[in-house]
């Protein structure tokens, strides 16, 4: 979709688990634009192939998200619009991950005046859970911690009221910084 590949960059930087191991390990990666090798035809078969091998079964990661204006052609992927492989994508997946902030609320593009009509994931896909993972880019380790929770459990995470996997939102980064406590007191430079 519309973003900058920071989310892709962000997964394969990812110390504990290292990326090597989630994709060499834990998961089958059948599809990345950012990061296989296959191109063209050979990436579009690929797809393909996916989608009928393992329907229901297979988590759909997205990144950056879908424009909507004059029938999505502000994003054109494999001969189509960004949209409406998405929607083809997301009928047969288990569920869907929207990486970063494109995906999960909209982000830059999304904003106004937003001739794309640049819309988040869930606004598209509305028939499927959708796990928000926002940050631009999201921090490795939970969007490799989202999906070793899957693989591992054989569940989705719990999700909070935005959708985003309670083990990694459920409190705010400030309530664990070790300064917290110089802020308590008032003590400011």
């Amino acid at each position: 979709g519309l973003e900058c590949t920071c989310c892709s960059e962000s997964f394969i930087r990812s110390a504990y688990p290292l990326a090597k191991d989630v994709v060499l390990s834990m998961i089958s990666l059948d599809y990345d634009d950012t990061i296989m090798a296959a191109a063209g035809y050979q990436a579009e078969a690929i797809l393909k192939e996916t989608k009928e091998k393992h329907k229901g079964k297979y988590i759909l990661a997205v990144e950056g998200n879908p424009p909507l204006n004059e029938g999505g052609m502000f994003c054109i992927d494999g001969g189509r619009p960004f949209v409406e492989k998405l929607k083809w994508m997301a009928e047969g997946a288990l569920a869907v991950i929207a990486w970063g902030t494109c995906a999960s609320s909209g982000c830059v593009q999304a904003a106004t005046p937003n001739p794309t009509e640049a819309t988040p994931i869930d606004k598209v896909i509305r028939d499927k859970p959708i796990i928000k993972v926002p940050g631009c880019p999201p921090i490795a380790e939970v969007m490799t911690g989202v999906v070793t929770f899957i693989t591992t459990f054989g569940k989705l995470p719990e999700l909070d009221h935005q959708g985003r996997p309670k083990m990694f939102y459920s409190q705010r980064i400030h309530d664990k910084c070790y300064r917290r406590a110089h802020f308590d007191a008032g003590q400011f430079v």
